[in-house]
């Protein structure tokens, strides 16, 4: 993958990155200037969890609730954005669509929400998930 098409703000949004395909990606991050965030799911790990996590490692303020609500909230709030946007890669999604595979659907709708928002906005917001679902696309390779 090249760093050319994750600078394009117009192609931001959520998909699939196999694994085989992460030092690619690592490399082509540092040229971007996006911030790169990463979140393992652990096993035994369920939705609030997750959501949890996300908010610690973006630093959304005290008042998010680690809900679907508000994790919209913050991802979209320019206020609660680091730099010029963001990358994250979520890895052990497996073991959440396993676990909870609603929380699991809702948390891509609401990912992918966001990214739509961010990039009408000229925002560059990445998400990369590690396990397949007919909602993701694979992440082009330029």
């Amino acid at each position: 993958m090249s760093e050319y098409f994750i600078s394009r703000t117009d192609q931001a949004g959520i998909y699939y990155l196999p694994a085989t395909r992460r030092s690619a990606l690592a490399a082509a991050i540092g040229k971007t200037g996006l911030h790169p965030v990463k979140l393992a799911i652990q096993p035994d790990t369920n939705i609030r969890d997750v959501l949890v996590r996300i908010g610690s490692l973006l630093q959304f303020p005290d008042w998010y609730g680690a809900n679907f609500d508000a994790l919209f909230d913050c991802l979209t709030d320019p206020e609660c954005q680091a730099g010029r946007g963001c990358l994250i890669s979520i890895t052990g999604t497996h073991r959440l669509a396993a676990a909870q595979p609603e929380a699991f659907s809702t948390l891509l709708d609401v990912l992918q929400s966001a990214a739509e928002t961010l990039r009408a906005d000229g925002t560059p917001f990445w998400v990369l998930v590690d396990t397949p679902s007919p909602a993701l696309n694979a992440l082009p390779e330029a």
